[in-house]
């Protein structure tokens, strides 16, 4: 929907205040705070019954809203096409941004995949020397500690096998944690590791 054929362009989503400025040159948060820009050609659309929404300006597209915090994030302007071609349908929408890979292995073990934020992790395997033999075979090695989850805000606390295949994504069995986000408990077994697809820069974000 363009922003012209709002009436009441909405002012929250739902922790999210949301402030329109005509002179606002692209989104941009700042705490709870969501500034946007006031374009009557932009479209926006509201999901998740007003808590989270899509905002397309000037041919670039930003996802936003609340998660569990305040959150926004650039992603690929086609993706608002991608929600029209889906006839406004949310769960293809949402579907759409999982990791392939977090997927297939999800339906393969027919066991539901977890998320924290744009992080995506499906359960692997449990058994104790796993890890070790999968590293001979793609010839990496086992770091254990604190690593940053695909470079990107969240920090794992465990064992992990990182920058396989394309290097986008890893084997983890520990705890992870990120800034405005509940700890993501990954300890009872390795999962694979993913994140949300169709991010425009993904070391930042949000």
């Amino acid at each position: 929907m363009y922003l012209f054929e709002l009436k009441n362009p909405p002012k929250r989503a739902d922790k999210a205040i949301i402030e329109w400025d005509r002179g606002q040159r692209e989104p941009e948060r700042e705490s709870n705070k969501i500034s946007l820009p006031y374009n009557l050609e932009a479209q926006y659309f509201s999901l998740r019954e007003g808590s989270q929404f899509l905002i397309k300006h000037y041919g670039r597209m930003w996802f936003g809203g609340t998660d569990e915090e305040p959150f926004l994030v650039e992603m690929d302007g086609g993706l608002i096409d991608k929600f029209i071609g889906f006839q406004g349908d949310e769960q293809c929408f949402y579907g759409s941004l999982v990791p392939d890979n977090i997927l297939n292995l999800s339906k393969e073990t027919d066991a539901h995949y977890k998320r924290q934020g744009d992080i995506f992790a499906a359960r692997f395997c449990g058994e104790k020397y796993f890890a070790k033999n999968l590293a001979k075979i793609v010839r990496l090695s086992i770091k254990e500690g604190e690593h940053s989850i695909l470079g990107t805000r969240h920090t794992g606390r465990g064992t992990g096998i990182w920058n396989i295949g394309d290097r986008s994504t890893a084997l983890f069995r520990g705890k992870i944690e990120a800034p405005d986000h509940k700890p993501l408990d990954l300890e009872d077994a390795f999962y694979l590791l993913g994140q949300t697809k169709h991010i425009i820069n993904p070391t930042k974000a949000d």
